[in-house]
């Protein structure tokens, strides 16, 4: 009956606004699909390893700029600061991703941990810190609008929920998790400011091996197309 009524309604419209839409993948081929394409997988990736790093210094941040003689004043102060500078990026992420692409931008951000991560392990005064917040606000709003741009544009027709999700799953549920997890045992074992060192180093080092495997590459990322889905017959269950 629903296929009928569809019928109905395309034969009533114009002859010139006949276009069909394709139909929704099925979610196992769309998976199948991102599984298949290195672009998407480096993708997903990255903003694993993003999230990553952002479970370890965001939750130990703050306990930092305590050790170093803070207080909740500087550290209000310092979430103020992320928030002025990350704002403008919103607007200003979409004219970036397109210049440069997603990829670069994911890289730009992880460089950002980079830098983070060595200013708080080295700081000295709560203040010192205010750097390293200007940086998060900076990256954070160009990382998430990019990430969420690239995901939408590469889904396949009826799955862009699913790539959010997905995007969503990599960062914060299984990226941000995983990094509080990890750094609270390193953050146990050999202190903050150790940890932020450690993980300064692995970020670093992760880029280095990104930058390699993109400078061999012949095509970017900043032209993203939906993937291509091979779509199989799947019988009814009645």
């Amino acid at each position: 009956k629903k296929s009928i009524a569809k019928k109905r309604r395309f034969l009533s419209k114009p002859v010139e606004e006949r276009v069909e839409e394709p139909e929704p993948v099925h979610i196992v081929d769309g998976i199948r699909a991102l599984l298949t394409s290195s672009d998407a997988v480096l993708f997903f990736f990255l903003v694993f390893v993003v999230g990553l790093s952002s479970g370890c210094i965001e939750n130990f941040a703050y306990v930092r700029i305590r050790e170093v003689g803070g207080s909740g004043k500087e550290m209000g102060i310092s979430r103020l600061i992320s928030s002025l500078a990350g704002a403008p990026m919103f607007y200003f992420s979409g004219s970036l991703t397109e210049r440069l692409g997603a990829d670069k931008v994911l890289v730009l951000s992880l460089l950002s941990y980079v830098c983070r991560f060595f200013i708080y392990a080295a700081m000295k005064q709560p203040y010192h810190g205010l750097p390293a917040e200007a940086l998060r606000g900076l990256t954070f709003g160009a990382f998430w609008s990019t990430g969420t741009v690239y995901a939408h544009r590469i889904a396949p027709h009826g799955m862009h929920a699913t790539m959010l999700i997905l995007l969503n799953a990599m960062y914060g549920g299984l990226g941000q998790s995983l990094g509080a997890l990890i750094g609270g045992k390193l953050q146990q074992n050999v202190g903050t400011a150790s940890t932020f060192v450690r993980a300064g180093i692995f970020d670093l080092c992760f880029v280095g091996l990104v930058v390699a495997y993109l400078s061999c590459r012949v095509t970017g990322f900043k032209d993203p197309q939906p993937l291509q889905v091979k779509n199989q017959k799947r019988k009814k269950q009645r």
